[in-house]
């Protein structure tokens, strides 16, 4: 009898831990916020450049929306999420600093994406836009899913779009990219 009161404790306490948030997730919508076109992004950095204040003083990209979006709440002020009534497209892009060596790092870039379960490879594409250069990918287990990493000075940002089409969505990184500048936050 003194084993069983402690283990069905342990019972309804694990019940409640994997009843109770799904239910508030259900319950509360996820924050989003309207955006206008034209509407001025900034992301701060995350990376070692970030701590340090390494030689290229720049820890943050700012960007410029090219169409009407919807933030999506974060909490991470180097992530950015954007979702788009136009094909249904989701842009995200995370920022990182402190990148010394972009070609082995580019790899390094896409890890989170595997990391939360996401096919994805490099597509033999190459970007340059504005003051970014980088490579392109894709997610090749989401139909309409491009990703691009790029770098400017120790900036890198991992960029991904996904929606109706893959042209649609190199056009979105296009379009983002031509606005964006890496500055000192």
């Amino acid at each position: 009898m003194h084993s069983v009161v402690p283990a069905l404790a342990t019972v309804g306490a694990l019940g409640v831990m994997l009843v109770v948030p799904p239910v508030l997730d259900a319950m509360v919508p996820t924050r989003e916020t309207d955006l206008a076109a034209g509407t001025a992004i900034t992301l701060t950095a995350s990376g070692i450049g970030a701590l340090h204040g390494g030689a290229d003083p720049a820890n943050a990209v700012v960007f410029v929306l090219p169409e009407p979006m919807r933030r999506i709440a974060t909490g991470d002020e180097a992530t950015g999420v954007f979702r788009s009534d136009i094909g249904d497209e989701r842009l995200g892009v995370s920022v990182v600093d402190g990148i010394t060596d972009f070609e082995v790092a580019a790899p390094r870039l896409l890890l989170p994406l595997r990391a939360a379960g996401r096919e994805v490879e490099f597509d033999g594409g190459v970007v340059e836009v504005g003051e970014f250069r980088g490579f392109t990918c894709v997610l090749p287990d989401s139909a309409g899913a491009v990703c691009a990493v790029v770098t400017s000075g120790d900036i890198a940002l991992t960029m991904t779009v996904s929606g109706s089409t893959r042209e649609a969505g190199r056009a979105l990184i296009q379009e983002v990219l031509e606005t964006a500048k890496a500055v000192d936050a």
